[in-house]
């Protein structure tokens, strides 16, 4: 309650928001959900220990990211150069680590096994990653949606020789794409209205593949096989 006080009153001051009655129910949803996030975690996360948060690799140092970080970008064993910032790096009393990417939005209605249609790759990315930096073998990664919205549900993914094998797979039909020079625009239905790439393609992409995305076009096969990933 202090330290969400504490930043309130900052951005109060910086903000000036017009509406003050506005304002503080959207701080009081803050902290109902950061009260539900803490509850989630001491009920569930009792065998695991904090060892890192926002650890970064690739990326400038700064004072709000972990001590450990590195300015050096990780290249994994699947031939991909990485950058990022983990949330939350976790070890329970076996020696085996845990990474979490804390989420605001909703679960996806399709719980991933691995990539989720090639949706969600940070929990194998940055659970590679991390065991690469760490030099110890990181049991799962996880996303942890950790608001009311999303109802402060988990996803666990394993890492382990088969989620490694799908990620080496989807990457490398990504590294192809890019190297021939073929990337087209084959949207998933209501995929462009949250695309911040709408103003180079157009309002019409999605139209324009439905018309046409029954005819065989085998250089779309990589992207196909991808979203079948579960």
């Amino acid at each position: 309650d202090a330290a969400l006080n504490g930043v309130a009153g900052e951005y109060w001051e910086r903000l000036a928001p017009a509406i003050d009655r506005v304002w503080r129910t959207g701080v009081e949803d803050l902290r109902t959900d950061l009260r539900g996030w803490l509850q989630h975690v001491a009920a569930n996360d009792s065998g695991w220990e904090p060892l890192h948060f926002e650890f970064a690799f690739g990326l400038p140092p700064s004072a709000d990211r972990d001590p450990a970080s590195t300015k050096d970008a990780v290249l994994l064993d699947e031939g991909v150069q990485l950058r990022g910032s983990i949330d939350l790096v976790e070890q329970n009393v076996n020696g085996s680590l845990r990474v979490t990417a804390h989420k605001t939005g909703k679960r996806p209605d399709a719980i991933p096994l691995y990539v989720g249609g090639g949706k969600l790759l940070q929990p194998l990315l940055y659970g590679v990653a991390a065991q690469k930096l760490l030099a110890k073998e990181v049991a799962q990664g996880r996303l942890l949606y950790s608001t009311q919205r999303g109802a402060f549900e988990a996803v666990d993914i394993q890492i382990q020789e088969k989620s490694r094998l799908i990620l080496a797979r989807l990457l490398a039909n990504i590294d192809a794409s890019i190297a021939n020079g073929f990337l087209p625009p084959a949207p998933q239905k209501d995929t462009c209205e949250r695309c911040d790439y709408r103003v180079v393609c157009g309002p019409y992409e999605e139209q324009r593949y439905e018309e046409h995305k029954n005819r065989r076009d085998e250089r779309l096969d990589p992207l196909i096989e991808i979203r079948g990933m579960a």
